[in-house]
């Protein structure tokens, strides 16, 4: 069953395998990258549940253990928590998933947050802003052990960011915790990852509505979406990471829109924007902005088959 689009799936691999080649990766400057990574992740992740804290209070609240004027006590403890959970990912990662590990995540991430910290929901929820509605409490358990045999056995045979992605929503779609269910679905969707050798990823607070959106899509019985915004997602940490480990050549150089519109007469900023957003060439999202490389653009134009114009007709 293949739910990945074909072309983000062969640009992954390719930049996956020049990541590998890098392995192991101990330089310091690598380390630093990891760091910084990881403040990303959590402030993201924190952001996309209504957390309000920002990327540099995130950081200060880790790294320096302070407290941020006008900011709740649960907003400190998501940040802090965070990192425990994060390591513990990284710990248990090359060993078969079981229902205690998922227990203990919940009891890392909530703890000092929720009552129920560790165990699963007794009473029925509602999701916000969601047509969905959770299955009623005495389901969740046998419902979780089959999630959990199903990705065990991997019966339908996805591949890796297939089998996170799915998972992530079959998780979120059962909603066992009374809170905190989307950083766990994150989380154990990165474990997945990380598993097989991809970098942690990233989901934007920017690309909110998109990520809720695709969720939506695959509550209503349609995955493929989901996965390949995941799948873009893979692809932008993978070029964080190369960009930190590779020299940049000329081709690779992150341009906005406007510089590449600039080098490409032939394609449109607003063509190019459209690329980037179908995740139709590898690009990178800065804030809200997007940036892409010649070598994106060149690539593409070779997949279609086409020159370099922006009227080659609809995107494929």
């Amino acid at each position: 069953m293949d739910l990945i689009d074909v072309r983000i799936h062969d640009r992954i691999l390719e930049k996956k395998k020049r990541l590998d080649a890098h392995r192991p990766l101990s330089s310091s400057a690598v380390r630093k990258l990891q760091q910084q990574m990881q403040i990303q992740y959590i402030y993201n992740s924190n952001a996309i549940e209504g957390n309000t804290l920002k990327l540099r209070e995130t950081q200060l609240i880790i790294e320096e253990g302070s407290t941020i004027q006008g900011k709740s006590l649960r907003e400190h403890l998501e940040a802090r928590n965070h990192p425990k959970a994060i390591e513990y990912i990284e710990r248990i990662k090359c060993k078969e998933l079981k229902i205690q590990q998922i227990l203990s995540l919940h009891q890392i991430i909530m703890k000092a947050i929720d009552k129920d910290a560790g165990r699963f929901r007794t009473t029925e929820v509602r999701i916000a802003g969601a047509n969905h509605i959770p299955p009623p409490a005495y389901e969740v358990g046998f419902r979780i052990k089959d999630l959990v045999d199903w990705y065990n056995r991997n019966p339908d045979e996805l591949r890796p960011i297939e089998l996170g992605a799915v998972f992530h929503h079959r998780f979120v779609h059962i909603h066992p915790f009374r809170d905190g269910n989307g950083r766990i679905g994150r989380l154990l969707m990165n474990l997945i990852l990380l598993r097989n050798g991809y970098p942690m990823t990233v989901i934007l607070n920017t690309d909110r509505k998109k990520y809720f959106d695709a969720l939506g899509r695959a509550d209503n019985g349609d995955p493929v979406p989901f996965v390949n915004f995941v799948a873009g997602m893979v692809e932008q940490s993978l070029d964080i990471y190369l960009r930190a480990l590779e020299p940049t050549k000329k081709e690779d150089r992150l341009l906005t829109l406007t510089e590449a519109s600039r080098l490409f007469p032939s394609f449109s900023q607003e063509y190019v924007s459209l690329l980037a957003r179908k995740r139709r060439i590898g690009a990178v999202k800065e804030g809200r902005k997007w940036m892409v490389t010649a070598r994106a653009l060149k690539r593409y134009a070779e997949e279609v088959g086409k020159e370099l114009s922006a009227k080659t007709g609809p995107i494929r």
